[in-house]
């Protein structure tokens, strides 16, 4: 079964309601005696994340301001464990990320579920 049009809707609200979403892959390498952490960037896609004031008054959506769902078109590149900084369109603020389980893969879009990076 074809969902291209689905697709192209899905790309196209993203386009015009959500933000951009620019992933990394962590990574380790040596240094010494000691592995340390590294962030290779994988890509940039447009991209729509739950709780976000694109949602529309009155519609019930689950707002936690730790874990949300981020969705991604169908081509996104993303990982469990991946590192994600989403950006609202409009809006001079980023929120960082990390991917926190394995992506669900629809056939018009990817979803992944996300928890805000903490420093503890």
């Amino acid at each position: 079964m074809n969902f291209k049009s689905e697709e192209n809707v899905f790309r196209l609200f993203v386009r015009m309601s959500g933000g951009k979403v620019r992933v990394s892959r962590r990574g380790w390498v040596r240094d010494g005696d000691r592995d340390c952490e590294t962030l290779s960037e994988v890509g940039e896609w447009d991209g729509w994340l739950s709780g976000s004031s694109s949602v529309p008054d009155g519609v019930p959506v689950r707002l936690d301001e730790n874990e949300k769902t981020l969705l991604l078109p169908v081509d996104a590149d993303i990982r469990a464990g991946d590192y994600a900084v989403y950006s609202q369109s409009g809006q001079p603020d980023s929120q960082p990320f990390y991917i926190t389980g394995a992506p669900v893969r629809f056939p018009t879009h990817i979803e992944v579920k996300v928890r805000k990076k903490a420093i503890v």
